[in-house]
């Protein structure tokens, strides 16, 4: 994505989360460590109250290399933490999440389900609803469906879309017991 790509669709993003979130919620926002002032700067003003600091993620066993004969390979990600209302938190956890990629990567942002397990873990209760509005893959229904939460997501790309059903067709799978419904 070209940073004007970015923010743009940030500047519609950032205020439709704030509108669409409950009076009392969070938001984790993955973004590029030299965006994080700026889209810090547009959920403030937006709204939210954002922590001063990203979360740190590292992908132990996954990563990218921009610069292929230079290296080095980047393992980590960023996320902004931001809280609307005076929402508290299920625990204190550390800023530094540790996750291993998800087997089958479909492409080198992908997010894997033990991430989203560890962002919501800090966030909800059984029978909340969740949102993510760049799905990918999907790993948020997974991730949501271990906290017996519901999920909303959207995708516009029509392979992680793909994916975002089969992930679905799994759980449903699972629910019913149906276990050859992964097959």
């Amino acid at each position: 994505d070209s940073f004007e790509g970015w923010l743009a669709l940030m500047k519609e993003w950032v205020p439709l989360s704030f509108k669409i979130a409950k009076a009392q919620a969070h938001a984790y926002v993955f973004c590029d460590i030299d965006n994080f002032h700026l889209l810090r700067d547009m959920m403030r003003e937006a709204g939210w109250y954002v922590f001063r600091t990203p979360f740190t993620v590292h992908k132990l066993n996954s990563g990218r290399v921009p610069l292929p004969d230079r290296g080095p390979r980047r393992v980590t990600e960023w996320i902004l933490y931001a809280i609307k209302g005076d929402k508290p938190v299920t625990h204190i956890y550390p800023d530094l999440i540790a996750c291993q990629g998800d087997p089958a990567t479909f492409h080198g942002a992908q997010k894997p389900v033990s991430l989203y397990q560890a962002l919501l873990q800090r966030s909800v209760k059984p029978g909340d609803r969740v949102f993510d509005g760049f799905a990918g893959t999907g790993p948020i229904f997974e991730a949501a469906h271990t906290y017996k939460c519901t999920a909303v997501g959207i995708e516009m790309e029509k392979a992680a879309y793909g994916l975002c059903l089969k992930r679905l067709e799994s759980i449903r799978a699972q629910e019913s017991g149906d276990l050859l419904g992964d097959l």
